[in-house]
């Protein structure tokens, strides 16, 4: 290669290898991201409530199942992802008012990710 490419620019815009000006493209401003770091602290505080919310609905003696809870007379063992719909969905609303731009479900996959692990079910989606 014979002629200089002209990548890197100085502080006049002029090639540092070469010297030649280099027509720089003009920039728009940046897209706004949202509050990063409150959506960051919404997505801790919200695993942190999943985990308190998993381990008060295990069954004690079968940490696999749920408990048992007496609903209307009977005794039913209520799906974990029953309950974290309660939680999600809010917190869900919360991130998007603060400028979140993911679905719903990738969400809740970041959510799980921050929970530390817990003793239930793998397949609580």
């Amino acid at each position: 290669m014979d002629e200089c490419p002209c990548l890197i620019p100085d502080d006049d815009d002029n090639c540092i290898d070469c010297g030649k000006h280099i027509d720089m493209p003009e920039v728009a401003e940046p897209p706004s991201l949202g509050d990063i770091p409150g959506i960051v602290r919404l997505i801790e505080s919200t695993a942190a409530h999943y985990e308190a919310m998993v381990r008060e609905n295990t069954d004690p003696k079968n940490p696999a199942r749920p408990r048992l809870r007496l609903v209307g007379g009977y005794f039913i063992r209520i799906p974990h992802k029953d309950l974290y719909k309660a939680i999600l969905m809010p917190s869900y609303v919360s991130a998007k008012a603060l400028g979140y731009r993911g679905t719903f479900e990738r969400w809740t996959e970041m959510v799980y990710e921050a929970a530390p692990p817990v003793q239930a079910s793998p397949n609580l989606l």
